[in-house]
């Protein structure tokens, strides 16, 4: 089994160290994990939420050679707007990795999780936005391999007056779908969705079911982990969910190249 998304304590939401989340992967039975901590990157500097990527480099490496049972690939969990793009690609020249996951967590600067109730009307223009913005990323930005938690933005329905209906904005995430197959991308399956109001993985099953219907294949399975008892966590459950609906494979990153590997 394997779990493409662990943070460890270079993210500022989670305590724990690589070398303590890498042995409760082995207590589990899992063999690879990636860790793909938050790097984000603001049009105000002093926002960003950054790290030194050669020293995380050197401590997955130390880690994989202390421990047996468990291999640790190195990720990142990619958050930046268009204006930012250039910024990275340069932060990111002569550091590889193995995976690049990119994630949306704002609408146009405002955190998802901001508190604040709206008229359906609003919610939808919410969404939409949200949506849009992905969209925009994706066709702008080639520097990354996986969508993350495409509809994250569904946890903080219970602070919006309604909950939309999938049809109202199904065409603006069929449009993301079909880009992310166009661009050989791959799209995540997150288990943290058991742990919010949703009770199940993000992307939804309709969002799942149209990203089969349309072509995609490329898949990932990650828990986004920010505990060591979290890692892993319903991907049994998944995985068997995703051979039910035609889904055969997961695809493996090294140095940033996909290789297919039986579910």
């Amino acid at each position: 089994m394997y779990d493409f998304h662990v943070h460890s304590i270079y993210s500022p939401d989670c305590r724990y160290d690589i070398e303590k989340m890498a042995n409760e992967a082995i207590k589990r039975k899992i063999k690879l994990i990636y860790v793909a901590d938050h790097f984000e990157l603001n049009q105000i500097n002093h926002e960003d939420m950054t790290f030194n990527l050669d020293d995380y480099k050197k401590e997955i490496q130390r880690v994989n050679r202390k421990l047996k049972g468990v291999e640790i690939l190195s990720g990142l969990e990619l958050g930046l707007d268009n204006s930012q793009f250039e910024r990275f690609n340069q932060i990111i020249k002569n550091t590889p990795l193995d995976m690049i996951i990119l994630s949306t967590h704002r609408v146009k600067g405002i955190y998802l999780s901001d508190e604040k109730f709206y008229s359906e009307k609003q919610t939808l223009m919410i969404y939409e936005e949200y949506y849009a913005e992905i969209l925009e990323n994706i066709k702008n930005f080639d520097n990354f391999d996986v969508v993350g938690h495409l509809d994250l933005i569904d946890k903080f329905k219970d602070r919006y007056y309604v909950d939309l209906e999938f049809s109202k904005y199904k065409k603006i995430v069929s449009d993301i779908l079909k880009e992310i197959i166009k661009r050989d991308k791959a799209l995540e399956i997150n288990t943290s969705g058991y742990h919010s109001i949703v009770g199940r993985p993000y992307p939804k099953m309709e969002i799942l079911t149209m990203y089969k219907r349309l072509g995609g294949e490329r898949i990932i399975i990650g828990s986004d982990a920010h505990k060591p008892d979290l890692i892993g966590y319903k991907h049994k459950s998944v995985i068997n969910t995703l051979k039910k609906m035609g889904f055969m494979t997961i695809s493996i990153y090294r140095k940033r190249i996909p290789h297919l590997v039986r579910l």
